[in-house]
């Protein structure tokens, strides 16, 4: 297991933050008047004049406020406009680790030893502790411009298009408002002992004081590990996260339950970072263990088993319905044919359209490859990749089950190692129930695969002038379809005398939703062919007296309407007869 960890932190690079938080320092002292004041500089900033830099912005409204900054002026030891300055790279947390390692710049990370990360925390020449004392020693100003670690994920990067998806190993739980230093203490040593499973190696007070951060690591040279940790999709990676994580912190709050709903669940994402706090007493703020490991298998396996009962007792809440779908798709598994049934029921998802056109699109490529040697090179160059297999079987296995996996294979040429299945470059194929997490997996669409073979022009003018209708619109009208059905059987027997045919709710729902569909039209070829009663040249709309003359006088009797304006607070209302 590697022991190094990545360090999201500007504050090294960067002597501006110092300043910044000096200057924060000094605001928190200021009186209300000026404080205000400098609240004024930074609600005008976005709204400045864009040719003008930060330090002219400043310059412009100190000579607007010139006697405002008399005061203030006068007990500073430098330029005031630089004070300016620095005080909205302050408020706008300019530089700081929270703003630039975002999920869409290219900052960085350095790489650091587990053991020169202990020494940032604990050693009073770190540069943690310079960012404290700049700051007075308020945590709350400092918070922004702390050092960060990422400790799930091995990757020196958070923008989302370079992301690395590899584990590390390590788990974080944070277990926040605990109360007093005193009561933080005593938690944070009693669950240093751990459960059964869960055997933390290293343990801190969080930067607030009132919380601690749990660290936990697993033996990654454990089997079940490799082979769950095998694939580096997005997807199927955090999903095997939270099944440990979840697992664990069952058992953490089954042994600790008073604090239990103190754990941040947040951290159940492993792309969160983690705040890193100095720690001034390592003697009883800090704990380490660095040969400790927790149990993955059996946590695992117990989660998974806990899932798996919960998915049988929600299966045969719905087995009409699934036994339904397995006749009528000729599926085999309840499982895919429950997942199938929750995807269907999924807002804007049409099932029987989406596996028509999904393949029907599969057979439209095939076909084309054999007249155009082109789309059967871009075949062989795009389907014999792994990483692209991996991530298009993730989604279509969400979707369509072992079907999506079957449909996917026919694009693989043959003789392809991707379709071997004794060869290691087929585990792209492996995909299983236990690969998703339930509300995740009702998201998912068929956009990845789409955009991938709409690379072939001919393919997407293909779907277009055969699906162009959506999904969600077929859904509406089957919708109408099946309500007008009812209605009618419903009708029938009511004129055979059915007594307990009560209709009168049904038939307004109904009549209003078939008059709203049967108006629309009309109405719309209505408005096209209607004569207008008077006509404006290009300049007359916008003329003052002609719109005052038609609405004061011309049609002084007739009803006037009003609007909201955008932002929702008040009315712009035409006079007239409301």
């Amino acid at each position: 297991m590697s022991k190094n960890y990545y360090y999201f932190a500007t504050h090294t690079t960067n002597e501006s933050i110092y300043k910044f938080l000096t200057t924060g320092a000094l605001y928190k002292k200021m009186t209300q008047k000026e404080q205000e004041l400098l609240k004024l500089l930074a609600q005008g900033y976005f709204k400045r004049d864009k040719s003008k830099n930060v330090l002219n912005y400043c310059s412009d409204f100190i000579t607007n406020h010139h006697q405002d900054f008399e005061e203030l002026n006068s007990n500073l030891g430098y330029s005031l406009k630089f004070f300016l300055k620095d005080y909205l790279g302050f408020h706008f947390k300019w530089q700081s680790s929270m703003r630039s390692f975002g999920k869409n710049d290219d900052f960085i990370a350095d790489q650091i030893t587990e053991s020169e990360l202990i020494e940032e925390m604990t050693n009073p020449t770190s540069s943690i502790k310079r960012l404290l004392d700049t700051a007075n020693g308020d945590v709350k100003l400092v918070k922004p411009f702390l050092p960060f670690i990422m400790i799930s994920l091995d990757t020196d990067t958070r923008d989302k298009e370079k992301m690395e998806f590899i584990h590390t190993g390590r788990f974080v739980f944070d277990f926040d408002k605990i109360g007093d230093e005193e009561t933080t203490l005593k938690w944070m040593n009693k669950v240093w002992k751990g459960t059964k499973n869960v055997k933390p190696y290293m343990a801190f007070v969080s930067p607030s004081g009132n919380g601690f951060k749990l660290f936990c690591q697993v033996d990654t040279s454990n089997e079940d590990f490799i082979n769950d940790f095998a694939s580096e999709e997005r997807g199927e990676m955090m999903v095997k996260h939270k099944i440990w994580y979840e697992g664990a912190w069952k058992e953490l709050a089954e042994n600790f339950p008073k604090i239990a709903d103190n754990i941040d669940t947040a951290t159940k994402d492993p792309q969160r970072l983690t705040l890193l706090p100095f720690i001034a007493d390592k003697a009883t703020h800090f704990k380490y263990a660095p040969k400790v490991f927790s149990e993955y298998s059996k946590i695992v396996e117990a989660e998974k088993e806990q899932r798996r009962i919960k998915k049988e007792q929600d299966i045969k809440k719905h087995e009409v319905e699934v036994k339904a779908l397995m006749q009528k798709e000729g599926i085999t598994s309840k499982r895919e044919a429950y997942h199938l049934y929750q995807k269907n029921r999924a807002n804007g998802f049409d099932l029987e359209l989406e596996i028509d056109k999904f393949k029907k699109v599969i057979t439209f490529i095939i076909d084309l490859s054999k007249e155009d040697t082109r789309v059967k090179n871009w075949l062989k160059k795009k389907f014999s990749s792994y990483e692209i297999l991996n991530k298009q079987s993730w989604v279509l296995y969400g979707v369509f089950g072992s079907m999506g996996i079957n449909e996917l294979k026919k694009l693989i040429p043959l003789g392809s190692n991707k379709l071997d299945k004794n060869h290691g470059d087929y585990n792209w194929a492996n995909k299983s129930d236990e690969n998703y997490d339930e509300d995740k997996r009702k998201e998912l669409t068929l956009a990845s695969f789409y955009k991938l073979v709409f690379e072939i022009g001919k393919v997407k003018d293909y779907v277009l002038d055969n699906f162009a209708i959506t999904s969600s619109q077929v859904s509406n009208f089957k919708l109408i379809n099946k309500a007008y059905e009812n209605y009618k059987y419903n009708l029938d027997l009511k004129e055979e005398g059915e007594k307990n045919a009560d209709l009168s709710e049904f038939l307004k729902k109904i009549n209003f939703h078939l008059d709203a569909k049967k108006n629309r039209l009309p109405l719309i070829k209505n408005l096209e062919e209607t004569e207008p009663d008077i006509k404006l040249g290009p300049k007359e709309y916008l003329d003052k007296d002609v719109m005052k003359n038609l609405i004061k006088v011309k049609y002084a009797d007739k009803r006037i309407f009003s609007l909201r304006s955008q932002c929702g607070t008040s009315c712009a209302v035409l006079e007239g007869d409301l």
